[in-house]
C-alpha cells in the first residue's frame, strides 16, 4: 500500500520570522497591509537581541561565521522566543545549504523550544514523518504518527501512513481499524476513497483472521469498485473465511465460481464434478469437466476416469428426467422436483430448471432457501435477471451470502 506524501520543508515552514536590525532590534514593525496578517511578535531578551539579528544575517554567508553566530545566541538565549529563533534560523541556513541532518535537527530543535504554534508543530511533526518514512524507518514512523494523530485525528493522509506503516510492519490487527477509520473520513468528506484502501482493508482482515469483518468488507468494495478481480476476492474470501459451508451451499458456492468465470484452478473444476457426480448429475459432471478441458485447466489425464464414467451414464440419466418431470408434479412434495430441477439445470435448460424450481416451492417440504438460490441462478443464467434479483431477494439465514454474491454480479452484467 502507497504511503500518501507528506509536506516537504519548504520556505512556509520558515515563513514569517524577521527580525529588525541589530540597532533598532525590538522596534515596532511597520504596519502590514489591511489584508495581511498581523506581524508575530516575538519575546526575545535584552542579551540575546544584538546576537540573534548577527545570527540571521549570517545565515546565506560563510559556514564559520554562522557557526560562531551561532554559538555566541545559543550561550544567550533564556526565552522560548530565542530559542525558537535560532532554531529557525538554523533551519534557514540547512535549507539553503541542503544539509539533511541539520534540517531535522533544526526541526527538532523549533518544536523543543515551546515557542511554536500547534499549526507549526503539526507541520514540522509532517515533515519529520515523511522523512522516516522515504528512509523506511517504519518503526521510528510508527511512534511519530501515534503521538501526531493524538493531536490530529482527522487527519486523513497521516491515517493512511499510520495504517500503511503498520502494514509495513505486519501488524494486520492494528492496520485494520486505522484503514476503516480512513474511508469514514473520506466518505464523511464527500470524498470517494480509494478502491486500494478498500481492497488493503479487506487483506488486512483476512490476515488477522476477521473473517466476519473480511466478508463484509469485501462485499462492500465490491458494491463500490463492481469489477472482476473484486467479485473473485469476495467469493474466494467468502469460501475460506472458515464458514462451516455444508455440502449443498459449498456446491451452490463452486457453481457460482463456475457460472461467473471465477473458477480457481484444476482443483475448482475437479471438486466440483466430484461432488456434483456424487450427487447424481452426471451431465454436469461432464460439463464441468469438459468446460475445465476445453479452457486449458483440466488434463486429460487428471479427470480422464471421472468424466469417462459421467459421460457414459448421461444418455439413460438425459432420456430420465421428462418421466422425473411427470412424477414430481404428482409427488406430495417438492423434493423429486428440486432433484430434477437440478439435473435440467445441468444439462443447461435452465428454463425447465427454473419451471420446476417453482413447482418444488410450491409443493413444499423443501429448503425455500435452498430451492431459490438455485432458482435464482436458472434464471440468472437464462438472462432473466430481475427475475433472478427477486429470487435470490427471497433467501434468508446462512444462504443469504451466496444469494448476495450473485445479485452483486447481476448488478455487474
Amino acid at each position: 500500500m502507497k504511503f500518501v506524501s507528506s509536506l516537504a520543508v519548504a520556505a512556509s515552514l520558515v515563513a514569517g520570522v524577521a527580525l529588525a536590525a541589530p540597532a533598532s532590534a525590538l522596534a515596532p514593525a511597520k504596519a502590514a497591509p489591511a489584508a495581511a496578517p498581523e506581524q508575530r511578535k516575538f519575546d526575545i531578551s535584552k542579551a540575546a537581541q544584538k546576537p540573534l539579528s548577527e545570527l540571521q544575517a549570517a545565515v546565506k554567508g560563510d559556514a564559520t561565521v554562522f557557526a560562531a553566530k551561532l554559538a555566541a545566541a545559543q550561550a544567550v538565549a533564556t526565552t522560548n522566543d530565542d530559542k525558537y529563533l535560532i532554531a529557525k534560523f538554523r533551519l534557514n541556513r540547512a535549507l539553503d545549504t541542503k544539509d539533511s541532518a541539520e534540517q531535522e535537527a533544526a526541526i527538532q530543535a523549533v518544536i523543543a523550544s515551546g515557542a511554536a504554534s500547534p499549526t507549526e508543530i503539526g507541520n514540522m511533526n509532517k515533515v519529520l514523518i515523511g522523512r522516516a518514512l522515504n528512509a523506511k524507518d517504519y518503526a521510528r514512523a510508527v511512534g511519530m504518527l501515534a503521538t501526531y494523530l493524538t493531536a490530529n485525528p482527522n487527519d486523513l493522509d497521516q491515517t493512511i501512513n499510520y495504517a500503511s506503516t503498520k502494514i509495513e510492519l505486519n501488524k494486520p490487527k492494528e492496520a485494520l481499524p486505522l484503514l476503516q477509520r480512513a474511508i469514514q473520513l473520506s466518505t464523511a468528506a464527500g470524498q470517494q476513497p480509494p478502491e486500494a484502501w478498500y481492497r488493503s482493508a479487506v487483506k488486512a482482515a483476512y490476515d488477522s483472521k476477521d473473517y466476519p469483518t473480511a466478508i463484509a468488507l469485501s462485499r462492500q468494495t465490491l458494491e463500490r469498485f463492481p469489477n472482476d478481480v473484486n467479485f473473485k476476492n469476495a467469493i474466494t474470501i467468502y469460501g475460506v473465511s472458515g464458514n462451516s459451508l455444508d455440502k449443498e451451499a459449498q456446491l451452490d458456492l463452486l457453481r457460482l465460481k463456475r457460472a461467473t468465470k471465477t473458477m480457481d484452478g484444476a482443483h475448482d473444476y475437479g471438486q466440483l464434478a466430484f461432488l456434483v457426480d456424487q450427487k447424481g448429475y452426471p451431465g454436469e459432471a461432464k460439463a464441468v469437466l469438459e468446460e475445465g478441458s476445453r479452457l486449458g485447466i483440466v488434463k486429460a489425464g487428471d479427470a480422464g476416469a471421472l468424466l469417462a464414467a459421467a459421460t457414459a451414464r448421461t444418455t439413460e440419466d438425459r432420456a430420465s428426467l421428462p418421466g422425473l418431470e411427470a412424477k414430481a408434479k404428482t409427488a406430495a412434495n417438492g423434493t423429486l422436483a428440486l432433484n430434477t430441477a437440478t439435473a435440467y439445470a445441468g444439462y443447461g435448460d435452465y428454463a425447465k430448471a427454473a419451471e420446476l424450481y417453482r413447482l418444488a416451492l410450491s409443493k413444499g417440504g423443501v429448503d425455500s432457501n435452498l430451492v431459490n438460490t438455485r432458482l435464482g441462478a436458472a434464471l440468472a443464467l437464462a438472462g432473466q435477471k430481475a427475475e433472478a434479483q427477486a429470487a435470490f431477494k427471497a433467501v434468508t439465514g446462512s444462504r443469504a451470502d451466496i444469494a448476495a454474491l450473485w445479485t452483486a454480479w447481476l448488478a455487474t452484467h
